[in-house]
């Protein structure tokens, strides 16, 4: 799936929207968008992430190197709740601290369970028929990476250097390209700084 809509980046979800593309998720596809909302992570690192890479007694997240964009290895806190839904999944499936959480399953194949990462193209797949089903315009697997990083920049006022600690960017310029802004909030703050300096 093309991470751009018409504007030139992914969109961006409102709480409402998460929650119903959640909804039209299976299982395995709804608990990996939940990772990859928290952790800002993209398809690529959540897909490939093994059970050794979640530490439940310090709720971190680790994201091997040989996966990042960077091509360094970093950490995200995950919440409770998502890593209640892992260890559930982990446990139902029998995952050992090797194997893929998101794993590939088809009749077609003879991979044992945990041994091959589901494709981004099957996640790409499912993500594409829930957006659809629920009428959302421009998302794409990328847009719950970029929903993340831009709730924590407006609705948090998290400074992008914060924003970094998180997303894994190496460098100012490329986070901002990620971030969105709300027109309208931009100029109500624009117009109260008016008063403030007594411009009318």
């Amino acid at each position: 799936m093309c991470k751009a809509n018409r504007s030139g980046k992914a969109a961006v979800l409102t709480n409402e929207q998460l929650e119903r593309f959640f909804g039209q998720l299976p299982e395995k596809y709804s608990v990996l968008a939940e990772v990859m909302l928290y952790s800002a992570g993209r398809v690529k690192e959540i897909t490939t992430l093994k059970v050794r890479n979640i530490n439940f007694t310090d709720e971190l997240l680790t994201i091997e190197k040989s996966t990042t964009k960077t091509k360094e290895t970093r950490q995200v806190p995950l919440p409770t709740t998502v890593l209640a839904n892992l260890r559930s999944w982990i446990q139902s499936k029998g995952l050992d601290t090797d194997d893929y959480i998101f794993y590939t399953e088809s009749r077609n194949t003879s991979f044992k369970i945990g041994s091959k990462p589901v494709s981004t193209q099957s996640v790409d797949q499912f993500f594409r028929k829930a957006f659809d089903w629920i009428g959302i315009e421009g998302a794409s697997t990328h847009s719950l990476r970029r929903t993340r990083l831009t709730d924590l920049h407006i609705r948090h006022g998290w400074s992008l250097a914060e924003i970094m600690d998180i997303s894994g960017h190496k460098n100012l310029l490329s986070l901002q390209q990620y971030l969105d802004t709300d027109r309208k909030v931009t100029f109500a703050k624009y117009r109260d700084l008016f008063m403030k300096e007594g411009v009318v």
